[in-house]
C-alpha cells in the first residue's frame, strides 16, 4: 500500500524521524521508549514488511508518530507518562528487558 501524499502525513513523517534520529543521538523518555517497543510487539507483519500495513507509512518512523493511525485497534496514540503506567498494568504488559 502506498501512502497518501497529504499535509497530515508529511507532518507525521518528519515527526516519526525526528524522533527517531532524537531517540538514537540522546534517547527518549523511558515511557515512550516502551511505547514504540510496545507498538513494534503489536505489529510483526508491518516490522517484517517495513511499511505499515494499515497506512502503508514505513516502519519503524512510523511506530514514533503521537497519533495512530488505527484508531487504536492495534495500538493507541503516544501517552504521556501516567497514563502509559495505568494503560501497560490494565493489559498486563512487561516491556522486554532488552529494549
Amino acid at each position: 500500500m502506498k501512502p497518501k501524499i497529504t499535509p497530515s502525513n508529511i507532518k507525521a513523517f518528519i515527526e516519526g524521524y525526528t524522533k527517531l534520529a532524537f531517540d538514537g543521538l540522546i534517547g527518549l523518555p523511558t515511557h515512550l521508549q516502551e511505547q514504540i517497543v510496545y507498538r513494534a510487539s503489536k505489529c510483526p507483519d508491518c516490522v517484517k514488511a517495513k511499511e505499515c500495513k494499515h497506512c502503508g507509512c514505513s516502519v519503524p518512523g512510523k511506530f514514533y508518530v503521537t497519533k495512530s493511525c488505527n484508531k487504536g485497534e492495534r495500538f493507541p496514540d503516544l501517552m504521556e507518562k501516567d497514563e502509559w503506567e495505568t494503560y501497560k498494568k490494565s493489559i498486563g504488559w512487561r516491556p522486554p528487558t532488552d529494549y
